[in-house]
């Protein structure tokens, strides 16, 4: 008894372990969905607000515009209040030559990086003169995360959103360097850049890729 009882836990425990990297994968995919939902759905009802005013503009001799359409604070649906956009978030990163489509967050930490790509503190800010450099995982399943990064190539566009205007980029270098070597986040103090890291290989990663674009006019 005791014998199949062993036999029956190291069964469990050799499928949790089997599972988990599948699992945790489902988690943080769900967890990049809700971004991106709550994302559209702020600027859905930022667009929603613009053509109220525009409405109330055209239809009302007033003076004024009407802003009853702007909900009371503490009102809201319970599903709007839970798509309401994350506070770290800055944007969207757009990639069609990948099919890419991440939620950017603030801050490249473990946490972050665990669910999207994040932005590398004390680097550029997007679209501004300076190096806007944003980080992600070379995760196994293939298109998810910076899975496919290294299919760019120069001439190639990217795009980041941050709900006001799009910034694109296009990319200029690639390269291999060591993790050390940190002089790639740098700027030169007149372009406007953006940087991508990932791993590489995705099996070491013993080295960074990196994605160099760069805004014209």
């Amino acid at each position: 008894m005791k014998r199949k009882l062993a036999s029956l836990m190291l069964i469990c425990i050799g499928i949790i372990i089997l599972g988990y990297p599948k699992l945790s994968q489902i988690y943080y995919d769900a967890q990049q969905e809700k971004l991106i939902r709550q994302w559209q759905h702020s600027f859905q009802n930022i667009r929603s607000g613009e053509d109220s005013l525009l409405a109330d503009a055209g239809n009302s001799s007033a003076s004024y515009v009407s802003t009853a359409f702007v909900p009371a604070a503490g009102n809201e649906p319970a599903e709007e209040q839970t798509l309401a956009r994350p506070e770290n978030m800055e944007g969207m990163l757009v990639i069609d030559k990948i099919d890419l489509n991440l939620p950017i967050l603030s801050g490249a930490t473990e946490e972050n990086l665990k669910t999207t790509a994040a932005s590398i503190e004390n680097t550029g800010e997007m679209g501004q003169v300076g190096n806007y450099a944003v980080a992600g995982h070379r995760n196994h399943a293939y298109g998810r995360n910076f899975n496919r990064l290294d299919e760019l190539e120069e001439g190639d566009r990217i795009i980041v959103d941050n709900g006001e205007e799009q910034f694109e980029y296009t990319v200029f270098e690639k390269l291999y360097v060591l993790p050390e070597e940190v002089w790639v986040l740098e700027s030169n103090g007149v372009d406007r850049e953006i940087t991508l890291v990932t791993c590489h290989p995705i099996d070491t990663g013993t080295h960074r890729l990196i994605i160099k674009g760069k805004m014209t006019d």
